[in-house]
């Protein structure tokens, strides 16, 4: 047998025990015939069972049942031996070389074991390792980690990935959670090589949504699969790479019934992860912009609570009047052509309407990433003269309750597009700090002994 052959199989639970049970042309390939003795080794410690060929002291005969004329080699291993080292459901790796089995725990398990008993080794005792996908102007990578340094928990960013230079740029410098050893991943997720995607702790992301949402559906004239759903498979390639505790992924509310993320979340319970899903607005946060999306946390089962929702908040809403600037660098215009256009909507029965605001509202509806080009369904404000203008950008970040330091020193139009794609900040922030809250095991002691 001159190439190595790999099985992937699980023990069975019987009255008499853990049973293993193996048969067929794998063993005769791997020199195991019918009454060829074996020596067998248990390690309970490497949950490794080792069959090795032994003519002359081996004490297992390979057993052996007739189908269709032939005989056909069995291997079934049954004993307090076996128990000592697998139990009944336990799913299983067996390699076969000449002369030599080994049976070995499920390599997807063992990722399980190690995720969440490094995860548990760093609460207690170090640091938690993070990453960042599709990060932008880091805004949500910014709020992840401050919900965790608020659940009285240190970390650190291994890497971030991002394919637009001025966003990851931006990032750099002005979010906090990045520092000069955080490895910046420049290019689309599904072209980095996963060798790159280093092993954290918590890993955030948030595909392209053009292909999820109904207006860029429209737009693009494309479902989310073939807009952006290539990047499903550098999502997968980093998180088998990077092998996260925690995973937490923020889209459009239509993104949580898409086949992507149906996808995801099959793949990620299949490999042991438990997944929550919430659809988060105003309500949980009283932000004034009203941007509804779809937040899906996954951790890994041995590790994970028994349940995980953001609470609805009752507080009053502040005024758009005040978080408006006392000198706005945006300047007052007439727009006639958007009340025109707003018009020929109407006659037309399109349905679009403008949203002019006073300043006396507690909402508005939500901004999108080309904010700066005065799109007619956008808010503008409006004075006492009737004219109009844009949100400046650090009032942008005031109705999304982004903190106003991760958009200084960039012009006004990246700072709208990295606003624009991003998240009220409170959000990740609120959902993150339940989160590690829930999960960090000193601060709940330190809390019981107060």
């Amino acid at each position: 047998m001159s190439n190595l052959q790999t099985t992937y199989t699980a023990a069975k639970e019987t009255k008499r025990g853990t049973r293993i049970w193996i048969e067929g042309q794998k063993l005769s390939l791997a020199g195991f015939e019918p009454d060829a003795l074996y020596a067998v080794l248990y390690d309970g410690i490497a949950k490794r069972i080792t069959l090795t060929l032994d003519p002359v002291n081996g004490a297992k005969r390979v057993t052996k049942a007739t189908r269709n004329g032939k005989a056909r080699p069995i291997i079934d291993l049954q004993s307090k031996m076996v128990d000592s080292v697998f139990s009944g459901g336990d799913r299983l790796r067996v390699t076969f070389k000449h002369g030599l089995i080994i049976i070995s725990q499920h390599h997807e398990v063992t990722s399980q074991e190690d995720r969440e008993q490094r995860f548990e080794q760093r609460s207690d005792s170090g640091t938690l390792l993070k990453a960042s996908m599709f990060t932008g102007g880091g805004i949500s990578t910014d709020a992840i980690t401050q919900a965790i340094a608020q659940s009285g928990l240190d970390s650190r960013m291994a890497w971030v990935c991002e394919c637009e230079t001025k966003y990851i740029e931006s990032a750099g410098e002005n979010c906090l959670a990045i520092d000069d050893d955080t490895a910046f991943l420049v290019g689309m997720a599904e072209e980095i090589e996963p060798s790159l995607y280093s092993e954290v702790d918590v890993l955030s992301f948030s595909m392209p949504c053009a292909g999820f949402s109904k207006a860029g559906k429209s737009k693009h004239k494309q479902s989310s699969e073939n807009h952006s759903g290539t990047a499903l498979f550098g999502v997968i390639n980093a998180i088998k790479a990077s092998n996260p505790s925690v995973i937490i992924s923020e889209n459009v509310t239509e993104a949580m019934d898409s086949p992507i993320y149906q996808l995801l979340t099959s793949e990620l319970r299949r490999t042991g992860y438990k997944v929550f899903e919430q659809i988060l607005d105003q309500r949980h946060t009283a932000s004034i912009e009203n941007r509804a999306r779809y937040w899906m946390v996954a951790i890994s089962e041995g590790i994970a609570p028994d349940s995980l929702e953001l609470p609805e908040v009752i507080q009053d809403q502040p005024t758009i009047a005040s978080i408006l600037e006392s000198n706005p660098s945006e300047s007052w215009s007439a727009n006639d052509y958007l009340h025109a256009k707003a018009e020929r909507d109407l006659a037309q029965g399109k349905g679009f309407k403008r949203q002019l605001l006073t300043g006396a509202e507690t909402t508005c509806g939500t901004i999108g990433r080309y904010y700066a080009k005065k799109r007619s369904t956008e808010p503008f404000i409006v004075n006492s003269e009737g004219l109009e203008r844009l949100f400046t950008p650090i009032e942008h970040a005031r109705v999304k309750s982004v903190p106003e330091h991760l958009i200084e020193g960039i012009s006004k139009t990246t700072a709208h597009e990295i606003l624009g794609q991003s998240v009220d900040y409170l959000q990740p922030l609120k959902l993150a700090l339940n989160l590690f809250q829930t999960m960090n095991r000193n601060a709940l002691l330190l809390e019981v002994s107060a």
